[in-house]
Order: structure tokens, then sequence, then C-alpha cells
């Protein structure tokens, strides 16, 4: 195996169980979903429908410590649903309730909720069930979501302040296009100045983007949907994936990203109780990212054949040198959730860092590209006016 991103026929992808037998037919990368489903995620979020991840970190706490204190999981489920004020929440949890205590159990009942409760939520709380462990793995859950949050957390801060920046550079833009160039375009135009091509060039954009402002709203957001589509299409979706991990700064900050989630998700799992396989394709559904994805699933298939995880890891470039010696160690050892655990650690501290590098190096960038664009619409403005004024003198 090469230590390259090995570029792969992609078939269409298919619909898979969140845990599926190794001698099924071979996927070849995350399934595709062509009914836009995070188009209903948007809408959920929009009217207050989505349930925050900290409400889900908050019930996961407050169940743990009910169960760990003798609560009954239903009676702790009727405590949780009655004193919650979010409304979809509230309602997701009079529902866990009324099928628990028709004899479901737990995780299946978390499985009729999929907008709320992950696949790797609901497989954890399986495996808890049926290792009589279901607050421990509880507990797991609860640590994994605040990981999960905290690195959300910092790259959302992290880009607080080039998207303010951003936004403001474009509303000015959009001001001077739409308010203050035709103003001028009819003073030049009563004055019977010759305009420089900049200036004409300005005054045209500005009136055709007046003139077409529909047409052209709806040509932008066609074109977003249209790109996102193609995203996520097996036919593109390689390409796209592999031009992602290579573009400066954001590739290997991407990188380092996956890295980070994969590792402290297998770490979890593993620690959980969960047997390395079923681990390794939870870990495998997690990666956005096809590489990453197929990596992991083919340390699934090696796995079931009986080898070890530490050949696949020197064989790719996915994962640093100092991850590939860890697993190494943690294999050998027997210490494997450990390691990973305390790399994820490590690794999570640099992805701060290249975070705060990636933000800094943008915001300069964002100053340059839209001071020169600003000034190149009042350079073009100022031009005719200085012709202006030497005509009337």
């Amino acid at each position: 195996m090469t230590r390259s991103l090995s570029m792969q026929n992609t078939p269409a992808a298919m619909s898979r169980p969140p845990l599926e037998d190794p001698a099924a037919t071979p996927l070849d990368g995350p399934a595709f979903s062509s009914g836009f489903a995070w188009a209903a995620g948007v809408k959920r979020k929009l009217s207050g429908e989505a349930v925050p991840q900290k409400l889900i970190l908050v019930v996961t706490g407050q169940l743990s410590v009910m169960l760990t204190s003798g609560c009954d999981l239903c009676a702790g489920l009727e405590a949780l649903a009655r004193q919650q004020a979010h409304p979809s929440l509230k309602k997701v949890l009079a529902d866990l309730h009324d099928r628990v205590k028709q004899g479901q159990s737990f995780s299946q009942a978390l499985a009729r909720h999929p907008h709320v409760f992950s696949d790797l939520y609901v497989t954890m709380v399986r495996a808890g069930e049926s290792s009589g462990l279901l607050r421990h793995m509880l507990t797991a859950l609860q640590s994994m979501i605040r990981n999960q949050m905290r690195v959300a957390g910092s790259i959302r801060s992290a880009l607080m302040y080039p998207t303010i920046l951003l936004c403001v550079a474009l509303t000015a833009v959009a001001v001077m296009t739409t308010f203050v160039l035709p103003r001028f375009a009819n003073v030049f135009k009563a004055s019977g100045v010759p305009l420089p091509p900049t200036t004409k060039f300005v005054i045209g954009s500005s009136q055709f983007v007046a003139a077409h402002a529909p047409l052209l709203a709806v040509g932008l957001i066609s074109l977003i949907v249209f790109l996102l589509w193609i995203v996520k299409h097996p036919s593109a979706r390689d390409s796209v994936h592999k031009l992602a991990l290579r573009i400066p700064l954001v590739g290997p900050t991407l990188m380092l990203s996956y890295v980070c989630r994969s590792i402290q998700t297998l770490g979890m799992l593993i620690k959980a109780g969960l047997p390395l396989a079923e681990a390794l394709i939870l870990t495998r559904d997690l990666m956005p990212n096809v590489y990453y994805w197929r990596f992991f699933n083919r340390l699934r298939t090696h796995i079931s054949e009986g080898k070890q995880l530490a050949p696949d890891f020197e064989a790719t470039t996915l994962f640093p040198p100092m991850v590939t010696q860890m697993v190494g160690v943690g294999e050998q050892t027997g210490t494997l959730s450990a390691v990973c655990l305390e790399v994820a650690n490590f690794h999570e501290e640099e992805l701060s860092e290249r975070i705060k590098v990636l933000t800094t190096a943008l915001e300069p960038m964002i100053i340059v590209l839209l001071g020169g664009f600003v000034g190149f619409i009042a350079v073009s403005v100022i031009l005719p006016m200085f012709k202006l004024s030497s005509t009337v003198h």
C-alpha cells in the first residue's frame, strides 16, 4: 500500500445500518443522501425544533447521576421530561419514557429519534444495556459530547472576528453599490464628462445588480445548493475531499481535526467495552471525509481477518507518525484505549493552535481583498469627479 491518498472508483452509495456484518457488500464511502437531509436540519434549527448538543450533554449527565444513585430508568426519564423547558426535547423525553414503560429497551426508544440521538449514541447505549453498565456508558458519552463541544467552541470563537469583519465589509460594499454609486452615475450622466473604463465598469455592474437583484439572488441560492449537492455526490466527492486536504493551512487543520475526532472516539468506544470491530465501524461512520472513511473501513476489514492496526497506520499519511507509533505501542501493551485518549488530548491542543494560526492568516487576507475592492470602487468614483471639477473651473 502506498503512502498516499489512493483514488478509488466509488460505486453508488447505499443505506447501511449503524453496525453491519463485515462480510456484507463493501461500501466505498459515506452514504449519499439525495434528499438534502441537511436542508431538513436547517429547517429544524430555524424553527427552533432542533435540540442543542448542550442540552443532550446535560440530560445525559443527569440520567447518569440518577442511575448511579439507584434511580430507575423509567422514573429518571419521567423526572427529566417534567423539568425540561425545551419543547422539542420535552416531547422526546416523554416519548422515551412511554416506550421504556411499555417494555422497549432504552436503545430502541432512542433509535426512534435519529435527529436528536446519533447512531453512535444509540449504539453505545445498546452496548451498555447488554453489559449491564449503562450508567458507565452514559458517563463516557457525556465526556465524548463535552470534548466535541469544546473543539467546536474553539473553532467558533476563532472564526468570530473574521466572520464579523467579512459581514461588515460586504455590507459596506452592498451599500456603496446599491445607494451611493447610482447617485454618482446620475451626476456623471448629467455632466457629460467622459468616464474612464473602470468607472463605466463599476457603474454598469451596479446598475445590472440593481436591475436584476431578485434573479441574481435566486441564482446565487441555486448555485450554493448545487455546490452543496455536488460536494456530497459520489461522482465528485473524491476530488473535492482530496482537494480539501491539500489546501494550504486549511488542509493540515482539517486533517488534524479528523485525527482528533477519530482517535478520541475510538479510544472512548474501546474504553466503554465495545469490541474493536464495532468501535471501528462507529468511528468510520463519523468521518465526513471519504479518505478517512475508507481508512477505517479498511481497518475494520483487516481486524475481522485477524490482522493488527499498526500496519495500516504505517501505510497511510492521513495520521501523524506519533499516532502510528502510539497505536502500535497500545496494541502491544493492551492499553489501546488509554493510548488513543492520551494522543487525542495532545493533538487537541495542537488543533487549537492551528486554528489560531489559520484565523490569524485569514484576517489580513480578508482586509486586503475587501480593502482593495472598496478602494477600486472609490478610485473609480473619484477619477471622474476630478475631471468634472476641472471642467467647471
